[in-house]
């Protein structure tokens, strides 16, 4: 069974009431979505608000599920288009220095690297990425999700989203290579590199 249907294999079981169900839903997406809302809010507790409503509403609504074609693309247009209207009403207070105690939420596959260092490296170079071409990149590397799927999400072809995704990937690789000293996608490195790093560049 695939990653797709066990989403919709749960979805019908949560529209049935089935609340462990639910839970184990909630556990495979609450802060993936915390994250994506994050990249719109720039502030882990507006994100972590969208969030929470987010599957609040789904389990009051469950009855209405048979009409979500797609799970998990309902999941990140619903938190997208909630982070766009909060940014529009202006209930967000912007701030300048954003406060370096929140917790920084991410899945990302390189984590649990040993090279402290080039974890930090990774790190810094994501976040320096144009803003949708780094959820882009969070969305495919991180999350899983494929090309098509993101293109849904954000309301962009297909195209767009590869070449973007591409243009993130070079840019880390640039970025990582004076440290690594090789070029992360050369060929030759591909056999070298610890599978984090494999699945990020190639």
């Amino acid at each position: 069974m695939s990653e797709k249907e066990k989403i919709k294999l749960l979805f019908q079981e949560i529209q049935q009431g089935n609340k462990e169900a639910f839970n184990h839903f909630f556990t495979i997406y609450y802060w993936r979505l915390v994250a994506f809302a994050k990249q719109y809010t720039k502030h882990l507790e507006s994100a972590e608000e969208i969030s929470s409503e987010l599957f609040v509403k789904l389990w009051l609504k469950r009855s209405e599920f048979s009409s979500i074609l797609n799970p998990e693309v309902y999941l990140y247009v619903s938190v997208k288009n909630a982070c766009l209207n909060l940014i529009r009403s202006g209930k967000r207070q912007l701030a300048v220095i954003e406060d370096e105690n929140n917790l920084e939420v991410s899945s990302a596959n390189y984590s649990h690297l040993e090279d402290k260092e080039l974890v930090k490296l990774l790190d810094a170079a994501v976040s320096s990425l144009p803003e949708q071409r780094k959820i882009i990149f969070k969305l495919i590397k991180e999350d899983g999700l494929k090309t098509s799927t993101v293109a849904q999400i954000l309301g962009l072809s297909r195209r767009t989203v590869e070449n973007q995704l591409y243009k993130a990937v070079k840019t880390l690789a640039d970025e990582i290579s004076g440290y690594l000293g090789y070029h992360p996608q050369a060929k030759a490195a591909k056999k070298s590199l610890p599978p984090a790093l494999s699945m990020l560049f190639f």
